[in-house]
């Protein structure tokens, strides 16, 4: 294809153990697709999910906007607390700017952005399910499986927070909720194309060939489930990794002294049963899944790129790579989940992006950007400029002109709970430090040069008062000028910054 503009890849993993999991000189966790495509454009040391849980960041990546904007502030199936379960029918999405300039969209896979409305409902193409889905029962998944004779998707169970009588048990993965199985790990039966991962890369992989047909630029959403839990990697490669090998997580024996109450809600209440799990080397069979889940996330985008590459359109195609957020699993005293924390493992994200044709090879970009970031990029390269009313900054010039580049010091995320339990919460980041500033709980103040894995909150430390009364103060400017859709929690946010509670 001679298209003058370019093609767009969007690749998004799901709920990703990233953070402190690769630890240079103690334990290699690398994905060897990703670190060959991070090495051929940019990656981005410093990227951040702008609400660290499924729904709300993922419509921010569909918006460009907070999710205190957009409306979607909780998981889509969460009831109450002012969260909407779809986004309202004037809402405009990345699709919509990209319509306009000519583009063909597709989405493939996990969407989490609507109850009601899908993908298809704003004119793009592809294929996905409502809430969070249930893929091994969608006729879709279904289809596929027969015709390669792979019968119903089951797993072999080795544990299970919410049916421990499970363990050693083979179990049909076929239920009316998607949480059933959620809280465990063990190994897939049959082959690895039997995988949802595999699956979501086949209908990418056809829809591109689908795309290349045609003589008109598109974008593609692929939106992967995994390395989301439950860990049931095909045994392919969970034969890959060895739970021995792999060392104590840094936080493993946090006691959780001087934090939140939010962080204890975590540990003792969102999941308490895994506290069951007292030694490590459970932890570390847990693990072991988890990342084998890891590398066959890995393996299907893989699929995604090889096909570029078969199809002649690399070159002329951006690719952005990243995740939604992170993974709390293994971390401060034995956490499993995500929840209503904005810890470094849950908040951290991989990002990378390349584009032969207009980003050099092997950059590494050390400012702060969030995952949302990722709209805004999507149409600069289409030649789109983004509106004043979007959140979202294109990250093209740290890649292109990173000297010259204007770029904020600061970084602002938002969390508003998980769970069914509601934590307000504001947080911003520095070069060195990390503040959150929560209602109705205790704030954060964590030095993240010197303590990267945050075993010390700082926020009562007399010596820091200046900074973090500096950190509020941001914070309020930030969200006076906000386009909150709630604004009397903004009042409320606005005189707590005052007082400093």
């Amino acid at each position: 294809m001679g298209n003058a503009k370019p093609n767009i890849v969007f690749i998004i993993t799901d709920h990703q153990a990233f953070y402190g999991h690769d630890r240079e000189g103690e334990y290699d966790y690398k994905w060897e697709n990703y670190e060959r495509f991070a090495a051929e454009g940019a990656r981005f040391d410093r990227a951040y999910s702008v609400c660290p849980l499924c729904s709300p960041a993922r419509s921010s990546m569909m918006t460009g906007v907070y999710p205190s904007s957009h409306g979607i502030i909780m998981n889509t199936e969460a009831e109450g607390f002012g969260s909407q379960p779809d986004f309202d029918s004037g809402q405009l999405l990345y699709s919509h700017y990209l319509s306009q300039a000519g583009y063909r969209n597709g989405y493939v896979g996990k969407w989490h952005c609507g109850r009601e409305r899908l993908p298809i409902d704003y004119g793009i193409e592809g294929w996905s399910l409502p809430d969070y889905g249930r893929i091994y029962m969608a006729d879709a998944y279904k289809s596929y499986a027969e015709e390669r004779g792979f019968g119903d998707a089951r797993a072999q169970i080795e544990y299970n927070i919410n049916y421990p009588e499970w363990q050693g048990q083979e179990i049909v993965l076929h239920d009316p909720s998607p949480w059933k199985f959620m809280n465990g790990s063990g190994v897939l039966a049959g082959p690895p194309e039997a995988h949802e991962e595999q699956f979501v890369a086949h209908l990418a992989c056809e829809k591109l060939r689908e795309f290349a047909a045609d003589d008109q630029p598109f974008s593609l959403v692929v939106s992967l489930w995994g390395p989301h839990q439950p860990y049931y990697p095909s045994a392919a490669y969970a034969d890959q990794v060895d739970p021995a090998t792999i060392p104590e997580y840094p936080s493993f024996r946090d006691d959780l002294d001087g934090r939140p109450l939010r962080h204890v809600f975590h540990r003792e209440i969102s999941h308490r049963s895994a506290q069951s799990f007292t030694e490590w080397s459970t932890w570390q069979e847990i693990l072991a899944r988890c990342y084998a889940q890891g590398h066959q996330t890995d393996a299907a985008v893989g699929d995604v790129l090889d096909t570029l590459d078969e199809l002649s359109l690399a070159d002329n195609t951006i690719v952005i790579w990243l995740a939604d957020h992170g993974d709390a699993v293994a971390s401060h005293g034995g956490l499993w989940d995500k929840s209503s924390t904005y810890i470094e493992e849950v908040a951290r994200v991989p990002m990378a992006i390349r584009w032969p044709a207009a980003i050099d090879a092997g950059q590494r970009v050390n400012q702060l950007v969030s995952n949302m970031d990722a709209t805004a990029t999507m149409l600069d390269a289409a030649g789109i400029a983004a509106p004043d009313t979007m959140h979202s900054r294109s990250v093209l010039p740290l890649c292109q002109s990173a000297a010259d580049a204007v770029w904020s010091d600061d970084l602002i995320c938002e969390h508003m709970g998980h769970g069914g339990h509601y934590f307000p919460q504001r947080i911003i980041l520095s070069d060195r430090y990390k503040y959150v500033f929560s209602l109705h709980d205790m704030n954060e103040l964590y030095d993240l040069q010197d303590d990267p894995f945050e075993m010390n909150n700082l926020v009562h430390d007399r010596q820091y008062d200046d900074l973090a009364r500096d950190m509020r103060q941001r914070l309020a400017r930030h969200i006076e000028g906000s386009s909150m859709r709630n604004q009397r929690l903004k009042r409320v946010f606005l005189v707590a910054l005052e007082h400093g509670v």
